[in-house]
């Protein structure tokens, strides 16, 4: 109390304090230090305070009243800054204390402010199921399968599978038939995809996908996701041959499907690829194609006109840089990794537009 009467530390300082001093076990501290900065100091009060405060105060078996304040002054602030990261983390803290009165609208916010992250939905998912609330859980369901992701998409649609499943069982214990059907239904509209593309091909070889949407902006390793809701799910190579592309909510319009070689192994080579496409996937208006190609062939453009396609609006821009680094966290090897892999694959000669 007495050093921060004296002293107007940025909140930086603080952090770096408490960092330290958790570092070392020293909760008391932790929750001294805290406390004393926000009695004094209160116009530079952040959400992170609070959280770190109530999470100290756990540690040292204070009051629940007090820990309760302290994560209310959290989700306070967190609504107040606006900033998703803000809100998730408080929300993620009061979760798990088992304070779930304010985690909803927590993370409604975040999910409304970065759709293009899975953390808010995978939460609100958790909260539904913990809540036994279906309106949550399709709501929910339906944002995460609106968007593929890039490194994690099978995970993401199999979990929202079994999560379902499992509320429209308890619901039915419950006697809440109805409200379990509507819950199932939900689910089997959302798991439908506008645009589906999938590239294979045989010998040993590295070929990459790429799609023009409709508005301009084209899918690719290098730009994993769109703001048009397209996403690069799979790039393979070698011993991987596959690369698919989703667009689970498009933009009316046509998606041109390029393909460029990127290594190739002329002792296993490639006699043919294939590219399937697929356009309202599980619905009664569903297309599909196959189209064969020889390796002399992939300069030839395919295209795929989509019609009544679900997307309203696009998602916030994501830097390049930033949405292959989160792919490649998701699973996907590094730059350096995927290289060495291919260190046996020749490369093959540059060709126009490749």
């Amino acid at each position: 109390m007495d050093y921060y009467k004296k002293h107007d530390d940025p909140p930086g300082n603080l952090h770096e304090a408490v960092r330290l001093l958790g570092h070392a076990k020293r909760m008391r501290d932790v929750e001294a230090a805290l406390k004393g900065y926000l009695w004094n100091r209160g116009n530079n009060a952040e959400a992170w305070m609070y959280r770190a405060l109530a999470l100290a105060m756990q540690m040292n078996h204070g009051s629940a009243a007090d820990i309760q304040t302290s994560l209310n002054y959290a989700a306070d602030l967190a609504q107040k800054s606006h900033n998703p990261n803000d809100l998730v983390s408080v929300a993620d803290t009061m979760f798990l204390m088992g304070q779930l009165t304010r985690v909803g609208a927590l993370l409604d916010e975040a999910a409304e402010k970065i759709p293009h992250r899975s953390e808010p939905l995978k939460m609100s998912v958790n909260l539904a199921r913990i809540q036994k609330d279906p309106a949550r859980m399709g709501r929910t369901v339906e944002q995460l399968l609106a968007l593929g992701w890039p490194g994690e998409d099978e995970y993401i649609r199999n979990e929202c599978r079994n999560q379902v499943e499992k509320m429209a069982t308890v619901l039915r214990e419950e006697g809440r038939t109805r409200e379990a059907a509507d819950l199932e239904q939900t689910l089997r509209d959302a798991l439908g995809r506008d645009v589906y593309i999938r590239l294979t091909w045989d010998g040993y070889a590295d070929y990459d996908l790429a799609v023009d949407e409709p508005l301009g902006v084209t899918a690719s390793y290098d730009l994993p996701r769109t703001v048009f809701g397209g996403s690069i799910l799979k790039n393979g190579y070698g011993l991987h041959p596959e690369e698919v592309y989703v667009c689970p909510r498009g933009f009316d319009g046509d998606y041109t499907i390029h393909i460029r070689t990127i290594a190739r192994d002329d002792k296993k080579p490639t006699i043919h690829l294939k590219v399937e496409t697929i356009l309202h996937e599980g619905t009664p208006q569903e297309e599909r194609r196959v189209v064969e190609l020889r390796p002399d062939q992939i300069d030839r453009p395919i295209v795929v006109h989509l019609s009544a396609g679900r997307r309203k609006k696009t998602l916030p821009y994501i830097d390049p840089l930033a949405g292959r680094l989160e792919y490649q966290a998701k699973g996907r090897s590094s730059p350096a990794k995927r290289k060495s892999r291919r260190q046996d694959v020749p490369r093959a000669a540059a060709k126009p537009g490749s």
